[in-house]
């Protein structure tokens, strides 16, 4: 009875103490798509991730009723960190669920200049941010002062509050109603109120990104809309962290007294787990933390795998040494000359393996398909010459003729002429160690690579399209493997098919070096259409900063470069997180993402010719 009571109690009190309006709460996985394109479309930076924020501590003045239900403490607060721009998980402080929503997308607008112009300064950042969108976009003032009417219906009188904090309040209600006339304050008041829910939290130094200087606006062509992660949303908040040392070794005992009995008991730093499997209240107890230790000592006990390059006697053939290829520093908005080094390596084939009979079959069916595409000789009739002479063409002259009309250049010939596809594909694909992962339990990725890789190859041989294959790996920028299997005036023989064979996982992905060494190699073609057709189950990484941002930001430039040489990049991925980046690196229509990896062979030769086509 009485935990009942206090069950009853306290959410009435809760209730009482806040503005909540659960009946007409908006969640931001309800409208993350319009909201991130929203967000994009107002010159948000593409490369920032968009997530939930978790509730942070404030001294913000708590009313008498907040300090008997214990609430007001934290507030959720749209803010900046690293590359991530965190929005609150719901939103239901108003009335109506309209409002909550447009609240979600004023926020956006506030976030899309990617800045924080008055570090650690609620009232001139936010004044600064709010002049700047209303000064842009007009068009958003009435959302803004329906809002800020809402905002203050909401918010306690000046009377109501301390002295102390009576002289915070008017100024944050003056910056409210007017936020284009200039403020009369460089800091914050020494004492503040409760939150504002339209304002972002300006953020210290640590948390802002290292590129500091505006970003430009980008123009409606460069923008692609991104998604959010389709992960679990609690993993995608953001918490505080604090720095927690390990306890000293020299301390070594510790006292422990139960009930009357004292006694001595030695201290082992020793992590005494059961058994590795995840806890699962450990996201609740997250919640309720305000900060997540962190050990910052040196850690004694760590494993480091780095891969070491194989003996030459055991490693893959060496061809050219030393392409020095330039890499794009995003953090200085420049190209780095020279960067990354590139060798063209061909795979070491120690025995012919014969394809399953199964696979065989497949591509017999696809070969028989694609042949119906094959360049088939036309006559063109009436023209100036040719191999015959045109009868019909003939004819209609003599008749023009008689009756006296006579063209100045008559046509009477016909010419026999092959309809080739004037296209040239490079099929470049990803070897990385993330291919060596389990599909099920008879085949890996690789392997599923290698048969996508010899169907379409078996497709495009049937069809008589000029085609190359290769494929690259990297440990580090000194170091990029790229093996040009098949170029583009050799036959796809046995030898060719043994060395798609001979595919294995190893090291890395730096896939910026590798697309602009593919894009030279398509570049140099003839054709009029060149497409580069990418393989991959994961995103850009590799040992050193190339796993950040840093990596993405290179293969984006890289596929603009590709682009701007008049190529056609497209990627087909069977990573399960290939929506999180994959629109921002080849644009909404320029990827595809197979859900099962089993199904790459028999969707890639028909993907191909929807490209085609």
């Amino acid at each position: 009875m009485e935990e009942w009571v206090g069950q009853k109690w306290h959410h009435y009190i809760t209730r009482k103490s806040g503005h909540q309006c659960p009946d007409a709460r908006v969640t931001l996985a309800e409208i993350s798509g319009q909201l991130v394109v929203f967000f994009r479309a107002l010159g948000g930076d593409a490369g920032l991730s968009i997530g939930h924020t978790s509730a942070r501590p404030h001294d913000g003045h708590r009313t008498w009723l907040q300090k008997i239900a214990g609430s007001g403490k934290k507030s959720e607060l749209a803010h900046f960190s690293g590359d991530h721009f965190y929005l609150p998980q719901q939103l239901d402080c108003f009335a109506h669920r309209r409002l909550n929503e447009s609240l979600y997308f004023w926020l956006a607008a506030m976030g899309s200049f990617n800045r924080a112009p008055r570090v650690g300064q609620v009232l001139a950042h936010n004044q600064a941010l709010t002049q700047q969108v209303l000064h842009i976009w007009p068009g958003l003032w009435p959302t803004y002062r329906e809002l800020v009417a809402a905002t203050l219906q909401q918010r306690p009188t000046i009377q109501q509050l301390p002295a102390a904090v009576q002289v915070a309040e008017q100024a944050i209600r003056q910056l409210l109603q007017a936020p284009t006339e200039p403020g009369p304050w460089h800091n914050d008041p020494p004492s503040m109120p409760q939150p504002v829910p339209l304002w972002l939290r300006p953020v210290d130094a640590l948390h802002l990104r290292p590129h500091l200087r505006p970003l430009k606006r980008q123009s409606a062509e460069e923008d692609q809309p991104a998604e959010l992660s389709s992960q679990d949303n609690q993993q995608q908040k953001r918490h505080q962290a604090k720095a927690a040392d390990e306890p000293a070794e020299g301390d070594g005992f510790m006292s422990f007294r139960l009930e009357s009995l004292f006694s001595w008991s030695e201290f082992i730093n020793l992590d005494r787990s059961e058994d590795d499997d995840a806890d699962e209240d450990a996201l609740r107890v997250a919640e309720d933390l305000d900060h997540l230790s962190i050990n910052s000592g040196p850690t004694r006990h760590k494993i480091r795998l780095d891969l070491d390059l194989p003996a030459s006697e055991y490693d893959d053939e060496l061809l050219t040494d030393g392409i020095l290829l330039p890499e794009w520093d995003y953090r200085k908005n420049q190209y780095v000359p020279d960067h990354c080094s590139l060798q063209l390596m061909a795979l070491k084939v120690t025995e012919s393996a014969p394809w399953p009979a199964a696979l065989k079959q497949q591509a017999s069916r696809l070969r028989r398909q694609f042949e119906t595409l094959k360049p088939v000789a036309v006559w063109h009739h009436r023209q100036p010459e040719g191999e015959e002479i045109d009868l019909n063409a003939y004819l209609a002259h003599q008749a023009d003729r008689q009756r006296r009309h006579l063209s100045a250049e008559p046509l009477l010939y016909r010419q026999r002429v092959k309809n080739n596809r004037d296209l040239s594909t490079l099929i470049l694909t990803d070897m990385s160690l993330s291919t060596d992962a389990h599909v099920n339990d008879e085949k890996k990725v690789i392997d599923v690579i290698k048969e996508a890789v010899y169907l379409l190859a078996t497709s495009l041989d049937a069809a008589q399209e000029r085609f190359a294959i290769a494929a690259f790996t990297s440990k580090k920028r000194s170091h990029v493997r790229y093996y040009p299997m098949k170029d583009f005036n050799e036959s796809f023989d046995q030898a060719c098919q043994d060395q798609i064979q001979s595919l294995k996982p190893a090291y890395y992905t730096r896939m910026g070096a590798a697309i602009r060494q593919a894009s030279a190699q398509l570049q140099s073609q003839a054709t009029q259409q060149k497409l580069l057709l990418l393989l991959t189950d994961g995103k850009p990484n590799d040992l050193d900063l190339y796993e950040s941002r840093y990596g993405l930001e290179d293969t984006r430039q890289a596929i603009r470069e590709a682009r701007q040489k008049g190529l056609t990049p497209f990627c087909v991925s069977i990573d399960y997180q290939a929506s999180d980046y994959l629109p921002y690196l080849f644009g909404h229509q320029g990827y595809i993402h197979l859900n099962n990896a089993l199904d790459l062979p028999k969707k890639l030769p028909k993907l191909f010719f929807q490209l085609v086509q």
